[in-house]
């Protein structure tokens, strides 16, 4: 996965939400982040980085955390399995993502509904604690991550389906861009305890196989972040079979 990389706990929404609309202006250009890079965060030093954006980004932006410890008890405890993505922009880390892959600890958002159905013949990860620092949204960093992500797990887990336990809209409904990509809720909303205030959650799934397909039958690219995520699924599918 390194040429990849070269190239979920509840998720920041605002990682995304200027992405997205970026996206969809057609402004969705390789050369707005070509000083970006990702990688795994395997050194102390890189470990240290994701805490530290932790910190910046949910205790000092958001204040959704008193203090970058209060997930040790709950989303940490899955860090054993768990693998983090850092964004770089140069030498400066500027964004994360965790994957969690299915294993006999199960996963984060179990703690909030049952995926116990989800499992038979399919292979489960968790995206987490995806968020880019104030000073590098609407550059299409959160949107680069979630594929860094994505290719990771097909490659690394074959992974089908992705889960995430997602910042809701006040309504407790799932924001627009996760159900344009094909993400269904898993259960209803709730008030996620683990976070500063209780803000609104909701689990989701999406069907990597079957989002694949309807990229593949939206010919005329209507539906963009699903063109953006899904346009090579076939191709990183069949990669993935062959080894």
């Amino acid at each position: 996965m390194e040429s990849s990389l070269d190239a979920a706990s509840a998720v920041d929404t605002s990682a995304v939400a200027m992405d997205a609309a970026a996206i969809n202006s057609a402004a969705m250009d390789a050369a707005a982040i070509d000083t970006v890079t990702f990688r795994i965060a395997e050194s102390p030093a890189d470990k240290s980085d994701v805490i530290k954006l932790r910190d910046e980004v949910y205790v000092q932006d958001q204040g959704r955390l008193g203090d970058t410890s209060d997930t040790a008890d709950t989303f940490d405890r899955f860090d054993g399995n768990a693998v983090y993505i850092l964004a770089a922009d140069g030498a400066e880390p500027v964004g994360t993502i965790k994957v969690v892959p299915d294993t006999q600890a199960g996963l984060p958002c179990e703690d909030m509904v049952d995926v116990a159905a989800l499992r038979p013949g399919n292979r489960l990860v968790e995206f987490g604690h995806l968020m880019t620092v104030p000073r590098a949204r609407g550059k299409a960093i959160g949107m680069a991550l979630m594929r860094t992500a994505l290719l990771f797990s097909i490659a690394e887990y074959a992974a089908t389906h992705v889960l995430g336990d997602f910042f809701a809209e006040q309504d407790g409904g799932l924001r627009g861009f996760y159900r344009q990509i094909g993400f269904v809720p898993v259960g209803p909303a709730y008030r996620d305890a683990r976070f500063l205030g209780a803000p609104l959650s909701v689990v989701a799934v999406l069907d990597l196989p079957d989002a694949g397909r309807r990229a593949r039958a939206d010919r005329e690219g209507r539906n963009v972040p699903l063109q953006y995520f899904f346009h090579d699924y076939d191709d990183h599918a069949r990669a993935r079979d062959a080894d």
